[in-house]
C-alpha cells in the first residue's frame, strides 16, 4: 500500500511539473540562460495569454486521472503483474506523448500551435489507455513465455 501512496503522488507531481520543466527547457534550447528562462516562466505564470499556471493544470489533468486510477487499481494485497504492467505501460505512454506534444508546442512558429493545449488532455488520455493494454499485453504474453520456457 505504501508503494501505491508513493506512485500516485509521483504521478501527480510529474504532471504538475512536465510543462513548466519544458517550457524552461525549450526557452534554454533557443538560447536563453536557464535563470532567465525561470524568470520568465515564473512572470508568464498568472499572465493573461500566457497563463502558465493553467497551462500545467490542463497538461495534469490526465496524470491525475492515472493517479487517482492506480491508486485504486494497485491497492490489493497481491497485485497480479499484468496490473502493474498495464498501469506501467500507461504512465509511459502518457508521458512520452505528453513530452512529445508539448515540446512541439513550444518550438513551433505557428500562431495558431497553442490550441494544442486544449487537446492535449484527451490524447494523453487515449494514449494512456492504449499503453494499459498494451502493457497487460506484454505482461500476459512475457508471462506465458516463461511458462512455456520452464515447462520444456
Amino acid at each position: 500500500m505504501k508503494r501505491v501512496v508513493v506512485m500516485f503522488w509521483l504521478t501527480v507531481a510529474f504532471g504538475f511539473a512536465v510543462s513548466p520543466v519544458v517550457a524552461v527547457g525549450t526557452s534554454a534550447a533557443k538560447g536563453a540562460p536557464i535563470p532567465s528562462a525561470i524568470d520568465e516562466l515564473i512572470g508568464h505564470l498568472f499572465e493573461p495569454g500566457y497563463n502558465e499556471f493553467l497551462i500545467a493544470l490542463i497538461t495534469a489533468l490526465p496524470f491525475l486521472a492515472a493517479a487517482v486510477f492506480l491508486l485504486f487499481h494497485l491497492s490489493t494485497e497481491q497485485v497480479p503483474r499484468a496490473r502493474l504492467s498495464g498501469v506501467a505501460g500507461s504512465l509511459c505512454a502518457g508521458a512520452g506523448l505528453t513530452l512529445w506534444v508539448l515540446i512541439e508546442i513550444r518550438t513551433s512558429r505557428s500562431s495558431t500551435a497553442s490550441i494544442g493545449f486544449f487537446f492535449l488532455p484527451f490524447e494523453v488520455l487515449f494514449a494512456m489507455l492504449i499503453g494499459y493494454g498494451a502493457g497487460r499485453r506484454v505482461a500476459k504474453l512475457g508471462l506465458r513465455s516463461t511458462i512455456s520456457s520452464s515447462v520444456s
